[in-house]
């Protein structure tokens, strides 16, 4: 993925390195903090999507259409 940002020059590459860098520690991180969570209490994925979705700035939900390898 970084490989793609970088050719498509999506961000700038001092990010993109600090994107390898750190990811891989950053969800490490996350899923410690998930794991501590019952599983009862989790948010689901909807409400994480929800949430995500909420940051552009018309509010609205982006249709996304997997592709099959």
């Amino acid at each position: 993925m970084t490989a793609f940002i970088r050719a498509e020059r999506l961000l700038p590459g001092d990010e993109i390195d600090r994107i390898v860098r750190d990811a891989p520690t950053e969800l490490i991180r996350f899923q410690d903090v998930a794991a501590a969570i019952p599983l009862a209490e989790r948010p689901t994925l909807g409400s994480w999507l929800d949430r995500f979705h909420a940051a552009f700035p018309d509010g609205r939900r982006r249709d996304v259409f997997a592709l099959a390898a």
